[in-house]
């Protein structure tokens, strides 16, 4: 079997099955399989042993059956640099670099940072990547996230610059104010769950998706208790989904602790991403 016959060979069994796998997941998977090649430069003549065939056929039947291919492979890029990703985590997604690259720009001289809802780790961890000088406290309610945040940090050589800890938001936070807090919170609401596909549904951990029944809840808890840890004029960013830009401008604006900056668009063109101070 050449390579060429292994891809095709895995997308009609994807399109026969109705699967939401992709050519492009089979030739990851593929090049997963081969130690990492060019998925762009797999050369459809040259030929695939038995031994790689089965391997990369065991990684398609999982794809098929709706596991990650980011799982599949373990790791996926992030603004540039390489995480570890599983299912205690968000898989990192494109929009949230638009989280970071504003944060960024709101608080260039950002020497401590306050991440909500940490997850995978990587918005703090890029963060302190891209901000030497600074060292954060990143949150999450779930001790498994906060493990893989740990290894992330690790792999990222910024661990002695970060504080994990485990809470639900800010309850066992006491600490100075911050100079820059930053969240991807929860935003899916309950009902948007029979629409996900199962590559979401059945991968992504349900505390990191869903924000009650309109998929504000987490939203407006942060706009309520994140003023206390920020002195004024202190920038506070988060990102929220498709639809939710009118109605979390008016819960921004409900609220006087807060001034209302505007809100970013992603690489869509869709608004992604709440920028707000502390007043």
């Amino acid at each position: 079997m050449t390579i060429g016959e292994a891809l095709r060979r895995a997308t009609d069994l994807a399109r026969q099955g109705g699967s939401e796998a992709t050519a492009w997941d089979a030739r990851i998977l593929l090049a997963h399989a081969l130690g990492h090649a060019n998925p762009l430069a797999l050369p459809p003549a040259a030929p695939l042993s038995e031994a790689l065939a089965a391997r990369f056929d065991g990684l398609w039947a999982r794809r098929l059956s709706g596991v990650p291919v980011q799982h599949l492979v373990g790791e996926w890029d992030f603004f540039g640099r390489a995480f570890r990703v599983d299912s205690r985590g968000l898989i990192p997604r494109p929009e949230t670099e638009v989280l970071v690259l504003q944060s960024i720009g709101a608080a260039p001289g950002a020497r401590r940072i306050l991440d909500l809802g940490t997850g995978s780790g990587i918005v703090a961890i890029t963060l302190l990547k891209e901000l030497p000088g600074a060292r954060a406290v990143a949150v999450d309610a779930s001790i498994q996230a906060l493990a893989l945040a740990r290894q992330n940090a690790a792999r990222q050589g910024v661990l002695p610059r970060l504080w994990l800890a485990g809470s639900d938001w800010l309850t066992a936070i006491e600490a100075p104010p911050f100079d820059l807090v930053v969240s991807n919170p929860p935003y899916l609401a309950r009902s948007e769950s029979r629409g996900l596909s199962r590559t979401v549904a059945d991968h992504d951990p349900e505390l990191a998706l869903y924000g009650g029944d309109d998929g504000l809840a987490s939203i407006r808890q942060l706009l309520d208790v994140v003023p206390r840890v920020l002195p004024p004029g202190a920038p506070y960013l988060f990102e929220i989904g498709f639809g939710q830009a009118r109605d979390v401008e008016q819960e921004v604006r409900s609220r006087p602790a807060w001034r209302f900056d505007g809100i970013a668009e992603d690489m869509a063109g869709i608004p992604r991403v709440v920028r707000l101070a502390r007043k």
